[in-house]
């Protein structure tokens, strides 16, 4: 069996993991109120809305969670990046939808 020897005192980044999983969430979360709105022909109502308007605060929260991360000394920083990114699309989507008036 072959040994691995880490020489670096790096961790993967707590924050960094809490972007991706919010990021994760929120994604989740704006495709399934997606699919409920055209399923309604976009008549879904306010419950769709304010899940909507959670999704964005979720993917705020990871972005700043992500910043955070990315911040921390002495952690790999894939997982800030993949959150910052993930959570970003979110977001530019969401004033997208906004600008648009849909």
């Amino acid at each position: 069996m072959k040994r691995r020897y880490k020489f670096t005192d790096k961790n993967q980044s707590r924050l960094g993991i809490l972007s991706c999983v919010l990021g994760a969430a929120a994604l989740l979360l704006t495709g399934g109120i997606l699919a409920a709105a055209y399923m309604e022909y976009g008549q879904a109502g306010k419950s769709v809305a304010v899940l909507g308007f959670l999704a964005m605060l979720l993917s705020f929260a990871g972005m700043y969670h992500g910043i955070r991360g990315l911040m921390e000394e002495d952690t790999y920083q894939l997982f800030p990046y993949m959150g910052c990114v993930l959570n970003g699309v979110l977001l530019t989507a969401f004033i997208v939808v906004y600008m648009l008036g849909w």
